[in-house]
């Protein structure tokens, strides 16, 4: 009985010393991943005024917080779309806010395939 409570006190303890261990990994984990990220921005002043990618962004207000960001007048930049990024009409046409001049709008494709724009295909 004696050996048996022994190595139950004993597996007891291997289950919870390594808790703390690993707490303090991760923490200090967490903490040089923020350290890297900071480094790799330049200092905030260098962007005042631009616009920045979605990416460099968050890794600004991450590393500065948004008061700092907003105060150098930094903006993210906007994508815009001028087609919804994928063909039409088997292949042969393009979905566009509008054709362009070598193009023809098939109406048959438009409003099946391409939703709000028009299927476009080369004459």
């Amino acid at each position: 009985m004696e050996r048996k409570s022994f190595l139950s006190v004993f597996f007891i303890v291997l289950l919870v010393s390594p808790a703390s261990i690993l707490a303090k990994t991760i923490k200090e984990e967490g903490e040089t991943r923020n350290k890297r990220q900071a480094q790799i921005l330049l200092p905030i002043a260098s962007y005042a005024g631009l616009t920045v990618t979605a990416p460099v962004f968050a890794a600004l207000v991450a590393a500065y917080g948004i008061y700092a960001v907003t105060r150098y007048a930094i903006r993210k930049r906007r994508i815009v779309m001028y087609s919804d990024s994928h063909s039409c009409a088997n292949n042969r046409g393009w979905c566009r806010e509008s054709c362009f001049s070598h193009e023809y709008t098939d109406w048959a494709n438009t409003f099946g395939v391409c939703g709000s724009y028009f299927c476009c295909r080369p004459y």
